[in-house]
């Protein structure tokens, strides 16, 4: 395999880890661009950072509220789009109550700055409250 193949998916294994912890606002403020593609039910639209980090911290006391909910980090692809954009495919596994299933985001991501990627795009194929018990 290609060394820099090798080091972006380095970049992006930890992009996808310190993406379960985007309730940490100094470092949502350096992985997630503003505003923000984001799909949903409508198609893509662009969200405010600040908008789109509401939500997530919505989603995320919502799924701390349920019982026995665990998210593990289990994949990640990475495809480079030229020298500064990063196509991702991240997954997760999420287990509740006695349910495990995975779940699926496509990322567009920016190399720049100080933080190697940082989120223009993000498209969710799958939705945790979805598999909430």
């Amino acid at each position: 395999m290609n060394p820099e193949q090798i080091d972006l998916d380095a970049l992006v294994n930890s992009f996808a880890s310190e993406w379960l912890r985007l309730g940490d606002s100094q470092l949502a403020t350096q992985i997630v661009a503003d505003p923000v593609l984001v799909l949903g039910p409508e198609g893509t639209a662009p969200v405010p950072r600040s908008a789109f980090l509401a939500a997530v911290t919505a989603r995320s006391k919502t799924v701390k509220d349920s019982a026995d909910s665990i998210t593990t980090l289990t994949g990640a692809s990475a495809q480079s789009l030229g020298d500064r954009m990063v196509l991702a495919t991240i997954s997760w596994s999420f287990s509740s109550g006695d349910a495990t299933t995975t779940l699926v985001s496509d990322f567009l991501l920016l190399r720049e700055g100080p933080h190697p990627l940082r989120c223009v795009a993000y498209l969710p194929r799958t939705n945790v409250l979805d598999h909430l018990e």
